[in-house]
């Protein structure tokens, strides 16, 4: 009797965990873009380069590129009718290859959600390789206990990775969080700049300002530490102040744009205490812009 009561609590069981399953397999939609429409577009800029699809009204999916910033996918959901907790995506073998060919494996998944927008970092290379062998997406869009299966396609890919790839080269080497305020500092006594970093973010900031055409002015401060007699830090921040110019002329930054000061040793950003004479000697460079 026992045998057959615990054979019914099985068979109750099973039934249970089918139903479950069913139920479950229910809550999933799966969509897949029609081919005319797995088309990739982009949109590009000297601070910001986008490769995007756009599965119906649905949601978006974008590779974006902007400088100082790693490379990202950016999935969003179009429709506010439903709140989104987690996305994953995955690359996918078009439903017309071989069998025998295998996408890069991309394998993402986030719960950190903004307004409907899911943000990765991805890696510099392979999901553009996935589009450009033809690889699709599989997205699986989580609405807590539901969840949206869109699986994005993809046509003609060759020239927009290109145009894609073209943009990425052309991308501002600084961003203007960085451009705007930087500092060079240098050794006692020391009037030239000549650390390689130093001249190569010189190079950049004219190559930025020669992009940003909201930049008006570039303002190049000198300053020293207090070793010294006020008059002599006065004419060593000059020197200083005058070398950055000098090199940023050089590099290609107008003349006209320029504004150079000399303070010497009357602004300390700290005490001129053994520890803070280094941060006192310094040239200050910023940009300014247009006010909007």
């Amino acid at each position: 009797m026992s045998h057959i009561f615990t054979s019914i609590k099985l068979l109750v069981w099973c039934l249970f965990f089918i139903a479950t399953i069913n139920v479950a397999a229910a809550k999933e939609q799966v969509f897949t873009q029609t081919y005319e429409k797995g088309l990739w577009s982009v949109q590009e800029s000297s601070f910001s380069c986008r490769l995007g699809q756009t599965f119906d009204n649905y949601a978006s999916v974008e590779i974006v590129r902007v400088p100082a910033e790693p490379q990202k996918l950016v999935l969003k959901w179009l429709i506010p009718d439903k709140t989104v907790t987690d996305v994953q995506v995955y690359s996918k073998r078009a439903d017309w290859q071989s069998k025998n060919i295998s996408p890069p494996q991309l394998n993402l998944f986030t719960s950190d959600i903004t307004n409907n927008t899911a943000t990765f970092d991805i890696n510099e290379s392979t999901l553009l390789r996935v589009i450009k062998q033809g690889g699709w997406l599989d997205s699986i869009i989580g609405f807590g206990d539901e969840q949206l299966r869109l699986i994005f396609t993809n046509i003609f890919s060759n020239d927009v990775i290109e145009q894609y790839q073209h943009c990425l080269t052309n991308l501002s080497p600084l961003s203007w969080k960085q451009a705007r305020d930087h500092e060079i500092h240098f050794k006692t006594g020391k009037r030239t700049v000549y650390q390689q970093d130093d001249l190569d973010f010189l190079k950049d900031l004219v190559r930025y300002v020669s992009l940003d055409k909201d930049v008006t002015k570039v303002m190049v401060d000198g300053h020293t530490d207090n070793v010294g007699s006020p008059l002599a830090n006065r004419l060593l921040s000059k020197e200083r102040a005058d070398d950055i110019a000098s090199r940023l002329v050089e590099f290609g930054l107008p003349k006209s744009m320029l504004e150079v000061r000399a303070h010497g040793q009357r602004y300390p950003i700290v005490e001129n205490s053994e520890k803070g004479l280094a941060s006192n000697r310094r040239v200050l460079i910023r940009l300014f812009r247009h006010s909007n």
